[in-house]
């Protein structure tokens, strides 16, 4: 099995090997200080199982240099470990095409973990809330498109959504919800921006396509 690891700490760099050797199997792993060296690693051998890049290393320019590193490596999952926890940054990397985000504060067997998941096809994000004991969320197959998008909305805009989904207009959706009927076209207008729907229908569409309905 093939790993690189893009980070430009090479003690975290060590940290995560040690925490990789608890996958099964042989390992190679490879490693990268910065954007420019993972490409050329990448460039030089495209065969990788996993490739794991932090956000903040020399060269990158935030989830949007993600782009260039899985056009280096379209079949293998590309994980972001990163220091910061900040959801606008865990929506961009999901919406680049990262098979996973984990924050750097977590603990070593949840990392792990989360690997794992990845690898076995699935997308991991942590669940949100400081206070929450980090733990695996396993999404598998239609349901990493579900995974996408509740990383992009609030809990009030999903549940917005699934009203959507099932046809509710906003004043059914405001007496269900228990909202001010201004307050649910707000919550809709910030629904469509995120999924990039053009509309009502296309927003249901994408709900009952990620099985949210």
């Amino acid at each position: 099995m093939r790993i690189l690891i893009a980070d430009d700490h090479s003690l975290f760099r060590e940290g995560l090997r040690h925490v990789l050797s608890g996958l099964e199997g042989s390992l190679d792993i490879r490693e990268a200080g910065s954007l420019p060296e993972a490409l050329t690693a990448l460039e030089e051998n495209e065969d990788y199982d996993l490739v794991i890049v932090d956000l903040a290393m020399p060269g990158m320019a935030g989830p949007a240099s993600l782009a260039d590193v899985r056009r280096q490596t379209p079949g293998a999952p590309v994980v972001v470990i990163s220091a910061s926890e900040e959801s606008q940054d865990i929506r961009a990397a999901l919406e680049a095409g990262a098979a996973g985000y984990i924050p750097k504060s977590v603990r070593g067997n949840v990392m792990l973990q989360a690997l794992q998941l990845v690898m076995s096809g699935s997308v991991y994000i942590r669940p949100s809330g400081s206070d929450m004991e980090p733990r695996t969320q396993m999404i598998r197959g239609d349901d990493a498109f579900s995974a996408r998008i509740r990383a992009l909305l609030t809990d009030r805009q999903m549940d917005v959504l699934r009203l959507l989904a099932e046809g509710k207009p906003n004043k059914e959706i405001a007496r269900l919800l228990s909202l001010a009927e201004g307050t649910v076209r707000v919550h809709v207008n910030a629904v469509l921006k995120a999924l990039s729907a053009r509309n009502r229908t296309e927003a249901a569409l994408a709900a009952r396509a990620a099985g949210l309905s």
